[in-house]
């Protein structure tokens, strides 16, 4: 039996900010600070210290809406 879990507009908004970063935003959580910058380099491949770093930067920037 199917369930919906989301509205409509939910969908919409999924995987999306709700609306475009401004570059003082982009500056403000995305810039890793020392202890993400350590954290980030303990990864192995540059593929996933550059994934790392955007999701951190994306957590950031989603906890404070």
């Amino acid at each position: 039996m199917p369930v919906e879990y989301l509205s409509a507009e939910q969908e919409g908004r999924y995987g999306r900010f709700a609306t475009e970063p401004s570059p003082g935003e982009l500056e403000q959580f995305f810039r890793l600070d020392t202890k993400a910058l350590e954290l980030a380099r303990a990864k192995r491949r540059l593929a996933t210290r550059l994934g790392w770093a955007v999701q951190w930067g994306t957590v950031r920037m989603l906890g404070t809406s």
